[in-house]
């Protein structure tokens, strides 16, 4: 396993490349891969063609949330009070960019009228993180509208068992990535806040993730619904491993209540998470490199391999897996791609020969803290927390 010094070392000089190209007055903005043509064919010529400048850069809440995060985690691993300072900077201005519905808009063009909830999930978990460290009440405040929003606006679709959130505020496919994350921001707002009517849901969705996931342990991609058809691998060893962090960090947050009832939800919340991990050992290849999904090895993404790297790790942490050893090997080849000017390329191997190394904040920012990951010790640093 590279040592702590290693990965602070690689953390410290991906947030400087963060810094220099993309920080600017509390957002971490940039071009993004984006979605249809672009992800298709579009960026790699912009990829080619770098220093042309393209006008396409975009603000994500998602991006702003894990980058709050990772400067706490340097914070809190450094002693640095520069981290600090960027934490709170970047937490005002992710409020300050919260509609007074609750939400968040979301940046691309091709999704400017529709609200995420991917996005208003990150945005106000980004707010609780520093809630949780220098309470204010707009903080709380802000991560509540954003409750109200998605319970009241963006809603649930009914399952045979359980209930799945929906992707947008227009109904779409069943998606348990998102039931995932809305139920691990529920309890995270539970624990900031005292109240449990936050946990109205998570029951429901524990349900839902459960009665859909496969033998193999995978969780499909889109379940079938009254919107959009059954879409069983997409991406599959990448939106599995968020999804196995999500579950892990809501079971730890439920266990430390010392309820009952929290912990038999912490159980399902597991049992889910163990077959996950079972289904991740297949997406560490002998090289360290996340598999690209259930059939193809590439393209590599190296984004992937630092969230399979973190999933593996916290895997053999809670003892579901046997061994750290599919972690180690992620995380040694990561550590071999950062280049000179500290930053990861996007993707390499694309229809075979392709590559997009642009410098992408979102999925860098991600990187930035699955690399810091192992960093905490026993893993994330703000799961527990309450303000």
């Amino acid at each position: 396993m590279p040592t702590r010094e290693q990965l602070l070392g690689a953390a410290g000089r991906l947030h400087a490349h963060l810094m220099r190209r993309h920080w600017d007055r509390g957002l971490l903005c940039g071009p993004d891969a984006g979605v249809r043509f672009n992800l298709r064919a579009w960026r790699f010529v912009k990829s080619a063609l770098d220093s042309v400048p393209w006008h396409d850069d975009y603000c994500f809440m998602q991006t702003q949330g894990y980058w709050i995060l990772s400067n706490w985690m340097l914070h809190e691993a450094t002693g640095d009070a520069r981290y600090h300072g960027i934490a709170i900077e970047a937490t005002q201005a992710t409020l300050d960019l919260q509609q007074p519905s609750g939400a968040w808009a979301y940046p691309l063009p091709e999704r400017r009228h529709l609200i995420a909830t991917v996005e208003g999930d990150w945005g106000a978990i980004g707010l609780l993180a520093t809630q949780a460290r220098e309470p204010r009440e707009e903080l709380i405040a802000g991560a509540v509208r954003w409750y109200e929003f998605l319970v009241s606006r963006i809603g649930f679709q009914a399952h045979e068992r359980g209930i799945a959130i929906n992707y947008f505020d227009r109904p779409r496919g069943k998606i348990p990535n998102n039931s995932v994350e809305a139920a691990w921001f529920f309890a995270r707002l539970w624990r900031s806040s005292g109240d449990t009517r936050f946990l109205e849901h998570v029951d429901g969705l524990l349900e839902f993730v459960a009665a859909v996931q496969l033998p193999s342990g995978e969780l499909p991609y889109i379940v079938e619904g009254p919107y959009e058809r059954e879409r069983v691998h997409y991406l599959c060893f990448q939106y599995n491993a968020f999804q196995f962090l999500k579950l892990a960090w809501l079971a730890r947050i439920l266990q430390a209540s010392g309820d009952s009832v929290d912990a038999a939800r912490a159980e399902r919340a597991i049992a889910v998470a163990r077959g996950l991990a079972r289904f991740l050992l297949g997406g560490a290849t002998p090289s360290g490199a996340s598999a690209a999904d259930c059939n193809n090895q590439r393209p590599e993404l190296d984004y992937h391999t630092a969230v399979v790297a973190a999933a593996l790790y916290e895997a053999a942490r809670m003892n579901l897996i046997e061994s750290a050893e599919p972690s180690e090997r992620c995380y040694t080849l990561l550590l071999t791609r950062q280049n000179a000017e500290g930053r990861f390329g996007y993707s390499n191997g694309d229809y075979g020969f392709l590559r997009d190394g642009r410098s992408y904040p979102r999925p860098l920012a991600m990187t930035l803290f699955h690399l810091l990951y192992p960093v905490c010790g026993d893993g994330f640093p703000d799961s527990g927390a309450s303000g």
